[in-house]
C-alpha cells in the first residue's frame, strides 16, 4: 500500500524542480557551497514495494540532473552490518507471488535510471562504501567517477552462488579491467577493499573514522583542477548512453530468464537452507 506519509513530508521539500536538499526515509541530501551530498539510509530495492516512492525518487533525479547549483556530488552508501539479507528476502517474495515478480521488474527500472542519469551528470561524481558491500552497489558505484571506502569494507557476490547475474555488471567494469578480468571478478564469491584497489575498482582507501573529511578532501582537490576537461574525457570514454541503455535492457533480459528457469527456485532454496539454515516460506515470516 503506498505510503501516504512519504509523500506528504516532501510537498515542502521540493516544491519545483530545483530543489535539492530532501529528507526522507530513503536518503537525506543537502547542498555544501558547490558539493552536493547525498547519503543514504535504505537499500534502494525499497523504492521498487512503492510506486509514489519510485516517482519521488525520478523527480528527484530529474531535480539533479537539470541543477547547475553544484560542482561534485558526494553519495554516501549506507552502512550494512548484516550482508544481503534485505536482497535475499527480496528474492524470497519474487519466488513466493506475483507481485514480487513486479517488485524486481520495478527494481530495474528504478536502477536503469538511476545509472542513466548519474552518467548525465555535468559534475564530478564520488561514491562512498562501507561495511559490506554488495556486487550490486559496486555496480552503481562504478557508474561514479571515483570510489573512496572505509578500511576493512568487504564485498560480497551471492549471485554467484545462485547462477545470478548482477545488475550493473555489463558496462562499467569491462571498461576499467577488459573483458578477460571482469568475467573473472563477477564469479567472485568476496574481495577485499584492497584487492579492489590493486585493480582499479576503487581509488582510495580511507580510516573509517575519517571517511567524510578525506572524501570532502579529495573532492576539493579535485574542484580546483579544470573540471570541464575530465568531464569532457568522461564522455568520451566511459558515458556512451546508447551503449549504457543497451546493456542495461539486455541485463534485465538475462535475469528474467534466470529466474524464470526451472531449476532456479530449487538452486534458491537450497542455497537459503544452506546459508542461513531457513526454507523460503521461514526467511520470509521472519522478514
Amino acid at each position: 500500500m503506498p505510503d501516504s506519509n512519504f509523500l506528504k513530508d516532501q510537498v515542502q521539500t521540493m516544491t519545483t524542480k530545483d530543489c535539492l536538499d530532501t529528507d526522507n526515509d530513503l536518503f537525506s541530501s543537502s547542498l555544501h557551497g558547490d558539493v552536493l551530498i547525498l547519503k543514504q539510509k535504505r537499500h534502494i530495492l525499497h523504492l521498487s514495494h512503492d510506486i509514489n516512492k519510485v516517482q519521488y525518487f525520478y523527480d528527484y533525479l530529474d531535480s539533479i540532473l537539470n541543477s547547475n547549483k553544484f560542482k561534485a556530488m558526494i553519495f554516501f552508501g549506507e552502512s550494512q552490518k548484516e550482508p544481503m539479507t534485505e536482497y535475499i528476502r527480496f528474492l524470497c517474495e519474487s519466488m513466493s507471488s506475483f507481485q514480487g515478480k513486479v517488485y524486481i521488474y520495478r527494481l530495474f527500472n528504478v536502477f536503469n535510471r538511476f545509472i542513466t542519469t548519474l552518467a548525465s551528470l555535468n559534475a564530478v561524481t564520488v561514491y562512498v562504501g562501507r561495511d559490506h558491500v554488495s556486487l550490486f552497489r559496486l555496480n552503481i558505484g562504478l557508474a561514479y567517477d571515483y570510489r573512496i571506502l572505509a578500511e576493512g569494507t568487504v564485498f560480497e557476490n551471492l549471485n554467484a552462488d545462485i547462477g545470478l547475474l548482477t545488475k550493473g555488471s555489463g558496462y562499467f567494469m569491462p571498461r576499467l579491467l577488459g573483458v578477460k578480468k571482469t568475467t573473472e571478478v563477477l564469479q567472485w564469491r568476496t574481495f577485499s577493499s584492497e584487492e579492489a584497489l590493486q585493480l582499479g575498482l576503487v581509488d582510495r582507501i580511507v580510516p573509517l573514522d575519517r571517511l567524510e573529511e578525506e572524501t570532502l578532501e579529495f573532492v576539493k582537490m579535485h574542484l580546483q583542477q579544470q573540471t570541464s576537461t575530465f568531464l569532457a574525457i568522461r564522455k568520451l570514454l566511459k558515458c556512451d548512453q546508447q551503449a549504457l541503455k543497451r546493456s542495461l535492457d539486455l541485463e534485465d533480459e538475462l535475469i528474467k530468464e534466470r529466474l524464470e528457469a526451472p531449476d532456479f527456485k530449487h538452486v534458491f532454496e537450497k542455497y537459503c537452507l544452506t546459508r542461513f539454515g531457513k526454507d523460503v516460506e521461514t526467511l520470509l515470516a521472519t522478514g
